[in-house]
This record gives C-alpha cells, structure tokens and sequence, in this order.
C-alpha cells in the first residue's frame, strides 16, 4: 500500500522489559512531507517504571495525536498517517466509536481493556476531523527501515530510564510466577461449561468492569500444568480465586466472553519443585 506522499507521518512504537520489573516507555517520531522542507524528529519520549507493552503502543499513538494537534496546521496537508507496528491498533480504527457506544465492550460483551487509551485516541482523530485532518492507521510490520528501526532504540531507552512519566490509567493488579515457563502471553481460554481446576497468577481489577483474571490449568490426571489462559469473574467472585492456589471453578459457555460462573472447591496443589543450585568446589 502506498501512502499518501503528502500526509504527515507519525512513526510510533511501545516496550516492555517484562524481566526487569516491567519497565516501560514508548516513542514517536514525525516526518514531514517533501514539501514542507522539514526535518524529521523525537515528538514523544515517555518512560514510567511498570506498564504493559500494549499501553505503551497505545500511548505513543495517542501522544502522537496530541502533539498533532497542538501543531497543526500544515501547508497543504489533510492527512495524518499513524505508522505502527501493532496490528491490532491499524485494525480497529473504525471500531473504537462502536466500543464506545457499547459501554466499551466488544460485540461479545467482553470489556475492551486500556479504555482509557483508546477514548483519547477517539477524541484526538475526531478533533482533527474537524480542522480538516484526516486520521489514518498504518500498519508497518518489524523494523526493517532506518526510521522504524529509530523509533524502537526510542522507545527501548525510554523504558530503560523508565520512572520519569506517571501512567495514571495503568492498574497493575496482583501476580505471582506463572507455572508455565516463558514469557508468552495468556490466552483468551475457550469456555464452553467445564469444570477444571485453575491456578491463578495474575488478577487484574477493572472499575464497574468484571475481572480479568490469568491462570495455568492444573490436570489432575498428570499432575501437571497446561497453557496460559485468561477468563473473567466478578469482583466478589474474584476476591475468593487467590493468587498461587488451586480452585475447582465452572465456566461459562461462551469462548468470545469466557467467565468464570462459579467456585466449586479450593484444590490442593503440590508444591512447585525447584531446581538445587550446583554447588561448586573452590
């Protein structure tokens, strides 16, 4: 697809460092069309000390935005190009008003998690519609060109230096180590009526919002774990499903919107097995 060559482009990415307390930050760069004779440059640079990789992709977008705003306007320009590596966000531009107006809820009636984020990014795309600037997301994948490749070393010393922003929407929740090795996210589980037994490891706590909460299946047949999963409880439901412990729960029958309906029992699990460390001679 090629883009519109004299729209202003606004090169946005987000990072993580899950193994160093979740560090985070995020970074934008804008570059100008030939015409306006301008140079490229740095128009975000946000770093706080724990986030999530999604926010901060969703906070370089709406900071982007933000800064085009209060910039705007340019001579001969009606259109801004978002570019950004999350596939997601490219997506769901035309969805974010239905959200909206669905109480921030997919057609599934799941809740749409960072509301927050993508109601800023809502309300910015709508102001500049109305000064005449067309908002566009564009997905790049990978950094393979100069810029894309500029704005991720951006986003990583954010991250690195962390601290200095304060994510006021960010709701960290509570967790403890996963017993699934590996630093792969959790899915959406596939509810359709079992009873299992769970062992929770992260609980998120979402206002007027049913709980996400993430979790290891425990087969009791093997004696092992399975998978990471995530499904959704109430509030005082939640409060009852501890972190690190075994719960015999029912699901719901709906896999767009899993929830967990009900507690059974609490479950005894064995103890993890930890590795000895190596002792060696001096």
């Amino acid at each position: 697809m090629s883009l519109d060559p004299r729209a202003v482009q606004i090169h946005t990415d987000g990072s993580c460092y899950m193994e160093q307390n979740r560090i985070s930050g995020c970074a934008a760069f804008v570059v100008y069309p030939d015409h306006l004779c301008l140079p490229e440059f740095q128009i975000v640079d946000y770093g706080c000390e724990e986030n999530t990789n999604i926010r901060m992709e969703l906070m370089a977008c709406a900071q982007g935005l933000e800064w085009a705003l209060e910039t705007e306007p340019w001579q001969d320009v009606t259109r801004i190009y978002i570019v950004t590596d999350l596939q997601f966000l490219a997506n769901n531009q035309n969805n974010i008003q239905y959200w909206k107006k669905n109480d921030w809820r997919y057609s599934s009636g799941e809740p749409v998690a960072h509301e927050d984020l993508w109601d800023s990014i809502l309300r910015q795309i709508n102001k500049l519609s109305k000064v005449g600037l067309r908002v566009d997301f564009h997905y790049k994948k990978g950094k393979k060109d100069a810029m894309e490749k500029k704005v991720d070393k951006a986003a990583k010393a954010a991250a690195q230096r962390g601290g200095f922003n304060n994510d006021f929407g960010f709701r960290p929740g509570s967790y403890t180590r996963s017993m699934i090795p590996g630093g792969a996210a959790a899915q959406r589980f596939h509810a359709s009526g079992q009873t299992l037994v769970i062992r929770p490891y992260k609980k998120n706590p979402r206002k007027n919002r049913e709980e996400k909460i993430s979790f290891t299946i425990f087969d009791e047949n093997t004696q092992s774990y399975v998978g990471k999963f995530y499904a959704y409880a109430a509030s005082n439901l939640s409060v009852e499903l501890h972190r690190g412990n075994g719960h015999k729960v029912l699901f719901n029958t709906n896999p767009k919107f899993p929830q967990i309906l009900e507690k059974v029992s609490d479950v005894q699990l064995p103890k993890p097995v930890r590795k000895k460390k190596i002792k060696f001679a001096p």
